[in-house]
Order: C-alpha cells, then structure tokens, then sequence
C-alpha cells in the first residue's frame, strides 16, 4: 500500500519541478554566462571644473539619464578649467578602473585627443558635450554650433550699440574649440560693420576677479562702450563691475548662459541680452548615447542642443521661463 501511495505521487512532484522550471526560465533577473546577476554599466561623466551653475545643472542631466536608464554615474573634474593635466589623469583613471563609457566636456581640443584615443582604443565608447575633442574616435558631440552662437551675439550687441562704438571681448581662453568658435562667429559677424571697432580681446579663463580686474581695464583704458563675455564665468565678471561702476544702461553688455547673477542683471538692466544653452539636455543626452554605445546601437554624430537670445522683452515667455528655470514646474 505503501509503495502505490509513493508511486502515485511520482506524476505530481515532476509536475512541480518542471512548473519551477519555467518560472525560473522566465525570471526577469539578469545573468552573466556564470550564473550570476550582470553587474550595471558604468558611465563616467568628466566636466571641466567641479563648481559653477552650469556644470552643476549638467551633472543634473546626467544623473536624470543615469537613474532613468538604471546605470551607474561617476563624476569627476579638476578643480579649474585650466588644469587640462589634471583633466587627462582624470580620464586615464576612469578607463582603468574599469569604465564602460566616458562622456568628457574637455578642457582643451588637442590636449585630451591622446587620453581619448586611448580610451577609444580599449572600446570604450567617447562621447563629448560642451566642447570637442580633436579625434575621430569619438563617437559624437552633444552641444551647440559655437560659431553661430558667437554671431548672434555680435549681432545682438549692434542693436543695442550706436552705429559707431567700440567693443570689446572677454572670452576664456586658447585651447578650447567651443571658446575660439564662439569667438570667431562673433568677430565675423562685428566685421560686417566697419564703424564697430573692436578694441580689444582678453581672456580671464575661470577666473572672477581676473574677469572683473580685465573688465576695469577695458572701460578705463579701452573706453569700451559695449562688451560682450563669451562664457559663464566672464559673464559674472563683467556685469559685476559695470553694475560696480555705476555704467548699467550705458555700457552695453551681451553674455552667455543662465546663471542665477546672469538672470538678475538682465532684469536690473546691466545686460542687454544673454545666449542661452541647454546643459541640462547636455548632461541628459550624454549618458543617453553613452548607454546606447553600450549596448551597441549607433549613435548620431552631432546633437545641437541649440541656443536662444534672451533679453528683457523675451524674458518672461513662458517658453523662455522653462528655459531659463529648467527645474521650476
């Protein structure tokens, strides 16, 4: 009796095992050919400087991407946009910890091609955004047309000035494309107008106080009476000692990017207009293709993230609010 009952349960426990089977077979767990689960991919995300609105909001970007895509985001940069050695060390210790994509806003065009070539060379996918790398391993770039940027700004600053002015230039500083691109579209565009004369170029890389000590100099010796600041940093500078100097609304100022000082001296009247970017999109596209290279689709070669003209009549459309508030719903 004994044996049959034994026997007569045989059918139900292979049933079992082969329902286990398939729930097992049908597990959504990842594995590796080993058996255990596959490990996330890992981005490394290197900007040109660890401080400033603007890479803290692509760092934002990048970390929206990161969570939705369910990728791990390492952060790095060198402490200040001229440490272009600090930079490449940076890199050369993502790749040898491991990295499986390397997205970099490099700080000089030629300086990173060797460390991104080297990256590149042990398949690691490259992706840039902000500024380029001098390379054709680099899978894409994600920013904005640099030199049509620089041109609107030109342009915008002769609407503002009079038909004879004298204007002057603060810009980063050589080595980096996106900054020299910026700078030549706006020297192109001043060019079409020959009583605009540009009285001088000066750089002031990162650096605030240099920003504000060159802006002096220009409207003192230089008697600038427009002056336009090719990035961020500048762009504080200048605006600070103008305001400083008692001279809003008569020197005439057009900067770049949407820093919080940036969006107040708009609104006070010490800039005339400012050119907009979208780090955000930057930092979210970034580690989008970065995933993408992972997993071995093909990627677009460039993504313009585009730029817009933002003045005091523009400021408060509600496209140009998201724009310049991309976190205030």
């Amino acid at each position: 009796m004994k044996d049959g009952y034994q026997r007569s349960r045989l059918p139900l426990v292979v049933v079992l095992l082969v329902l286990l089977s398939c729930i097992l077979s049908c597990s959504p767990v990842k594995e590796m050919s080993g058996g255990t689960p596959a490990a996330k991919s890992t981005v490394s995300l290197i900007v040109k400087m660890n401080q400033g609105d603007y890479w803290g909001t692509v760092r934002m970007g990048a970390e929206a991407a990161a969570k939705e895509f369910n990728v791990n985001l390492n952060v790095s940069a060198p402490a200040d946009e001229k440490d272009v050695q600090g930079q490449i060390q940076l890199v050369n210790e993502a790749v040898s910890a491991g990295t499986d994509a390397l997205v970099l806003a490099a700080n000089d065009y030629k300086g990173l091609a060797e460390a991104s070539e080297r990256a590149a060379g042990q398949r690691i996918p490259v992706i840039t955004i902000d500024s380029e790398v001098n390379s054709p391993k680099v899978l894409s770039f994600i920013g904005i047309n640099n030199y049509e940027a620089g041109k609107k700004a030109g342009s915008k600053l002769v609407e503002q000035v009079s038909v004879t002015s004298r204007i002057a230039v603060l810009n980063f500083g050589a080595g980096a494309k996106n900054a020299d691109e910026r700078e030549q579209g706006l020297l192109d565009e001043l060019a079409r107008y020959p009583q605009v004369e540009v009285v001088s170029r000066e750089y002031c890389y990162s650096d605030l106080k240099l920003c504000r000590e060159l802006t002096k100099k220009l409207l003192t010796e230089k008697h600038a009476d427009g002056i336009v600041a090719l990035h961020a940093i500048a762009s504080i500078g200048v605006a600070d000692e103008v305001s400083a100097m008692g001279l809003a609304g008569k020197v005439q100022v057009v900067t770049f990017d949407n820093t919080p000082e940036d969006i107040e001296f708009l609104q006070e009247g010490v800039i005339q207009a400012t050119i907009i970017q979208n780090p955000f999109s930057m930092g979210y596209l970034g580690v989008k293709y970065a995933v993408e290279a992972i997993q071995g689709k093909k990627i677009p070669k460039f993504v313009d993230t585009g730029t817009k003209v933002i003045d005091q009549e523009n400021m408060f459309w509600s496209d140009n609010q998201k724009l310049l508030f991309p976190f205030v719903k």
